[in-house]
């Protein structure tokens, strides 16, 4: 759904091929913002989670041991019309990247779907996002994808909502852009 925008490094972690960003990317990383133990449940905003030139990482797990949540989901790029969204649901380890609300022509795909191993509910993402891209690494790098979308670029909002209870911990840097 597009095309790698970041340079990746490549390695081999329990024999499968992982790719991450380059690690330089850190050097443009400017106002933090970090929150650990949030439980959610619904749909929530956190204050100063927003942006459209950022570097994101969100980890979720199980928030009620009695019974695992049914889907976890995040929306950036979002405006009162528009939105991309990356949901997990851990009963079938299926992450979700939907760009069908992100502004682009209805005729090409906007949805696409890939395993993740995902033991006890628990999945680390780490978004990167610029004007008109999207990376999303899952866990460290075991998958990897990218799209763009074609969101105006005043759409900034994110939230997060889950069917059930989670813990969240997210941290956001703002990426500086010349």
């Amino acid at each position: 759904m597009g095309q790698m925008t970041l340079p990746r490094e490549l390695h081999i972690r329990n024999g499968r091929l992982c790719q991450t960003p380059v690690r330089e990317i850190e050097n443009y990383r400017i106002n933090k913002v970090a929150y650990q133990n949030v439980m959610m449940t619904g749909e929530t905003s956190l204050q100063g989670i927003n942006g459209r030139f950022i570097d994101m990482t969100v980890t979720v797990r199980p928030g009620n041991e009695a019974s695992m949540y049914r889907w976890f989901k995040i929306n950036v790029a979002r405006d009162g019309e528009h939105c991309t969204s990356i949901r997990f649901k851990p009963a079938t380890n299926i992450v979700r990247i939907d760009r069908t609300q992100s502004g682009l022509p209805c005729d090409i795909v906007n949805v696409r779907e890939f395993p993740v191993f995902a033991g006890n509910g628990e999945l680390k993402l780490r978004l990167i996002m610029d004007r008109y891209s999207l990376e999303v690494f899952v866990n460290d790098g075991e998958q990897a994808a990218s799209t763009v979308i074609y969101t105006p670029l005043d759409a900034k909002s994110i939230s997060f909502s889950c069917d059930g209870t989670v813990l969240m911990d997210v941290e956001k840097y703002d990426l500086e852009v010349e």
